[in-house]
């Protein structure tokens, strides 16, 4: 074959050049490696598809926006009056109420690759370099110029009370791009944080990644960090290449979103909650202003390891969550050989109960169901009876494990160990001995006073100071109290629980929040079934849908 192609080459008067670069192309092919065509530009070309274009944000009330001078309205109410031969509106404090504010708004048009992890060289602070993997975004802003509202004397008509006409012209003007990119996640990926946690992490200046990013996406292209895009500023109609990059991301997040600000000069202001504003501060004192943001999500729907993340939906995590955790609870039974709804009943503990609730803003799974439950055995004075019934809660692996914390805390340990014990226990005015005396009590104080550790990492350090290698039982049984909790709401919702159980995490979520929907409280069903954060989850679960690849939107920061 070679011999051939060889005469067809010499036949068709190749030079030597062309013949190796036939043979070349040759050998790609045969190796299976895909070639990669070049854009008429010199650029990369992209399979149609890769990029998302999100147009420029074009809301109505953003060039003309409208608000009340509070410094007036409420610092100067006492001086409202109503005059006698004029109208109300003329006064200083009526004058002051949704006053118009025209601006020119301009916003950029944002294109995006899904993020891409990469293996990268990073300096390490002692003269070496230490190898890292980071997450990236390549996207494409352009100046596509703006917008602005126009005001002109209406013609006199009767009954018109407003005397302008307003339009909206477009105008084309020189933007400077000043980029932030945060990438957030709610999604709980640790035995103790729940149904969600929040984490943040902000967009990195790291130059060594830049040239390995660049080789990998188009050598040809120049690709500008967040530093570089905004040196100078964006003309009309002209486009820019940039990289946001993500170091340290945990690989098990498997939902997150990214905040694109500063795409436009959109904002919103309001009073500060909770303000008391008096006739002689200064303008401003009380009021807080946030820029419009872009918000994309994603979602990973591989395992752990896979490097493929898809463009999400806002609400996906919600709906998968919610939906996972009707599963996880309908599973439970089956999981833990034990009958968690008939042993609440046989506590007279219903799903509403106030022992079983959990406090809001904690920010990681709540051990006050375990606490009410510990106390209610407690109360039990029949042995057999409260022997039953933490069985058909916990099954044989719960009641082991409540059994090796109340051994961990009170049974001989080394001597070391021993003084770790007393010393962690001092603070809750217990000792070894009053854990052996009163096993299910002495863990439900001490579970009481690891919940008002406010950090996850702090809470697990005094936990093992207790409890040592059998500390992490005790977020296993947190965990099996809230799923008692979830069946029995379950069991008290329309929802069917047989037909759940084949379904898969967004199906689940339909169900469930059907069943919700039609319940007397639906909030506090919602709150039984997730968490004290489950109304609002829920909600936003139900807000957006899939095929919605981007939301536009003000946040108020802390």
């Amino acid at each position: 074959m070679t011999q051939n192609l060889k005469q067809l080459v010499n036949g068709g008067r190749w030079g030597r050049a062309s013949w190796c670069s036939l043979v070349a192309c040759l050998w790609l092919v045969l190796a299976g490696v895909p070639m990669l065509a070049k854009a008429n530009d010199g650029f990369r070309a992209l399979t149609p598809g890769v990029l998302t274009l999100i147009p420029p944000d074009t809301a109505i009330d953003d060039p003309l926006q409208r608000g009340s001078l509070v410094e007036v309205t409420e610092g100067l109410a006492a001086l409202q009056w109503v005059p006698k031969r004029g109208a109300t509106n003329t006064t200083l404090v009526s004058r002051a109420v949704r006053v118009e504010y025209p601006r020119d708004i301009w916003c950029l048009e944002f294109t995006f690759k899904p993020p891409r992890t990469i293996a990268v060289d990073v300096p390490a602070g002692d003269g070496k370099m230490r190898r890292t993997s980071v997450l990236y975004l390549v996207y494409r802003v352009k100046n596509v110029g703006g917008r602005r509202v126009v005001t002109s004397p209406r013609p006199e008509a009767p009954g018109e009370l407003d005397p302008v006409e307003r339009t909206v012209e477009s105008f084309e003007k020189p933007v400077r791009f000043l980029p932030q990119l945060v990438l957030e996640t709610r999604e709980g990926i640790a035995e103790g944080e729940g149904i969600s946690s929040y984490r943040a992490y902000l967009d990195r200046l790291m130059p060594s990644a830049m040239d390995a990013i660049r080789q990998r996406e188009d050598p040809a292209r120049v690709l500008l960090d967040s530093a570089s895009i905004s040196a100078e500023e964006i003309a009309p109609g002209e486009e820019r290449w940039g990289v946001a990059i993500w170091e340290a991301i945990d690989p098990r997040i498997d939902y997150f979103s990214i905040y694109v600000r500063g795409l436009t000069n959109a904002i919103r202001w309001r009073k500060r909650e909770g303000r008391n504003i008096q006739p002689n501060d200064p303008p401003g004192e009380h009021i807080e202003q946030t820029l419009k943001s872009l918000r994309l999500d994603f979602w990973r729907p591989g395992d752990m390891a896979s490097e493929k993340i898809a463009v999400g939906y806002r609400g996906m995590f919600e709906r998968m969550a919610l939906g996972g955790r009707v599963l996880a609870a309908l599973g439970w039974p089956g999981h833990t050989d034990s009958q968690p709804q008939v042993g609440l009943q046989r506590l007279g503990i219903k799903w509403d109960d106030q022992r079983l609730r959990e406090p809001a803003g904690l920010g990681n799974a709540s051990l006050s169901p375990l606490v009410g439950l510990l106390d209610t055995l407690a109360t039990v004075q029949d042995i057999a009876l409260r022997s039953l019934a933490a069985r058909e809660i916990f099954g044989d692996v719960g009641v082991r494990a409540i059994e090796e914390l109340a051994a961990a805390a009170a049974g001989p340990v080394e001597p070391e160990r021993d003084r770790q014990r007393r010393q962690a226990m001092q603070p809750l005015g217990l000792t070894p001995a009053d854990v052996e005396a009163k096993p299910l009590q002495s863990l439900a104080k001490i579970a009481r006073a690891l919940e008002s550790v406010p950090d996850l990492a702090d809470r697990r350090v005094k936990a093992v100071a207790i409890f040592g290698p059998a500390a992490p039982r005790l977020e296993w049984l947190g965990r099996a109290v809230v799923m008692a909790r979830t069946l029995a709401a379950i069991d008290f919702s329309e929802a069917d629980p047989v037909a759940m159980a084949t379904m898969d995490a967004r199906d689940a979520f339909e169900s469930i929040s059907d069943a919700i929907a039609s319940a007397p409280e639906p909030d506090k069903l919602a709150e039984a079934l997730f968490g004290p954060e489950g109304p609002e989850l829920l909600a936003e679960g139900r807000a957006m849908h899939e095929g919605e690849t981007h939301s536009w939107g003000f946040r108020y920061e802390d």
